[in-house]
């Protein structure tokens, strides 16, 4: 199946909302670059959506320091179709929501950043913002996650652009 070179599919799964929320302003950093992003629960998501996006965002909530099980379960199972190959070279990330610092947020983040790299997907970090991707805790204000967030919705569309396109936006 071609893939629609401008599409960044958002999968995610949320408990306490602080990882839904960051889900918005990932969005529209993506919509704002040009891209067009599709945003699936965990529970809505499908093979199909994940092969015919150029890029894969996923959002975790902190779980004893780690990946939720849904989202985990969701890369266990697509290893069973195709494993490896279907997803490599897309782009990939990550972005999580913890509860306090030192809860296993950054380590829940990458996780998940591991998994896509065994899924073979490109993963760039960001020297100019949180390195590995954004991570929202408790005390976190609500301006720094929207900024945070927005920014790295622009940063994956421009890894999307220079993959997948000869001209790639100023971000």
């Amino acid at each position: 199946m071609k893939s629609d070179p401008c599409n960044l599919l958002i999968i995610y799964t949320t408990t306490n909302g602080r990882t839904g929320d960051m889900v918005q302003p990932i969005q529209k950093g993506v919509i704002d670059s040009g891209l067009k992003a599709t945003v699936k629960t965990i529970s809505e998501v499908c093979w199909e959506d994940m092969v015919s996006a150029n890029g894969i965002i996923v959002g975790t909530p902190v779980r004893f320091g780690d990946v939720d099980w849904e989202i985990k379960r969701l890369f266990d199972v697509t290893a069973l179709q195709g494993y490896p190959g279907p997803l490599s070279g897309k782009v990939g990330g990550a972005f999580t929501g913890g509860g306090k610092p030192g809860s296993g947020a950054e380590l829940a983040l990458l996780s998940m950043l591991h998994i896509l790299l065994n899924h073979g997907m490109v993963i760039q970090g960001n020297a100019h913002s949180a390195h590995y991707g954004p991570v929202a805790l408790a005390e976190s204000s609500k301006d720094s996650i929207y900024s945070t967030c927005y920014d790295w919705g622009r940063h994956w569309s421009d890894l999307v652009y220079r993959l997948y396109q000869s001209n790639s936006p100023k971000s």
